[in-house]
């Protein structure tokens, strides 16, 4: 069997059949959310921390729903992201008396891990496109720039989260508003990259290995010759 044509059985075994619209929905309220905290009277600090922890609440939430959407050799890792998102926002909903440098550490490294991971999960989809384990719908594989572009813009608040020198009450409210920005557009991304593909998301073993060793060049010629046999009968008949 050639690695970029593994059964169909096998890969939708390893995955759970979460429509796409379910993570363009959860993904578009994410944006109007992140859009609608901007105007939400906040005037304590305490205030944006209880907002940050839901956030971080919901974030998690998401995470979870985005693990039941793909290949169960990967839902591990959205789990323990979902897990680090609840420890966050149990921390800042639980802090006796937050300050301003708490609520942005605690912003900052939900933006530095969230980045990471999807700078992570972008070149996987990247290896997945380049050796043809999604397919020959190329909506499937077009958006793993997606996530790259947005964990780039995580790392870069984060350090921005960190640095920031002075007091700003509205700029915590904007620091929550792209967090919940930012779990949206994955989402979103995530549900185009799921439309575009046949069937489920490839397990670690059919889509993220590249092609590499003797056994992927004993497929190969074992392919041509097969080929020949058929074709050469073929010309005998003619």
């Amino acid at each position: 069997m050639s690695f970029a044509t593994a059964p169909a059985g096998r890969t939708q075994g390893r995955a759970t059949n979460v429509p796409w619209w379910y993570l363009l929905a959860a993904g578009s309220a994410f944006v109007l959310f992140a859009l609608a905290i901007p105007q939400f009277d906040l005037t304590t600090v305490r205030s944006v921390a209880i907002l940050l922890g839901i956030v971080l609440l919901l974030s998690a939430g998401s995470e979870l729903l985005a693990a039941m959407a793909t290949a169960r050799d990967w839902q591990w890792s959205h789990a323990l992201l979902a897990v680090l998102l609840v420890s966050g926002g149990v921390v800042a909903l639980a802090w006796p008396d937050p300050t301003f440098a708490v609520v942005a550490r605690i912003a900052a490294w939900y933006f530095l891990i969230k980045g990471l991971y999807d700078i992570v999960n972008s070149f996987i989809a990247r290896r997945a496109e380049r050796y043809g384990a999604l397919g020959e719908d190329v909506r499937g594989t077009a958006q793993w720039w997606m996530p790259l572009v947005i964990g780039a813009l995580e790392i870069g608040v984060a350090f921005w989260a960190t640095t920031y020198p002075r007091f700003s009450l509205s700029l915590l409210t904007l620091w929550v508003g792209l967090a919940a920005l930012s779990t949206g557009l994955t989402k979103i991304a995530m549900s185009f990259r799921k439309r575009g593909i046949r069937g489920e998301f490839p397990a670690f073993s059919e889509g993220f290995l590249p092609p590499v060793g003797f056994g992927a060049g004993a497929t190969r010629e074992s392919g041509r010759a097969e080929e020949g046999r058929v074709r050469r009968p073929l010309s005998e008949e003619l």
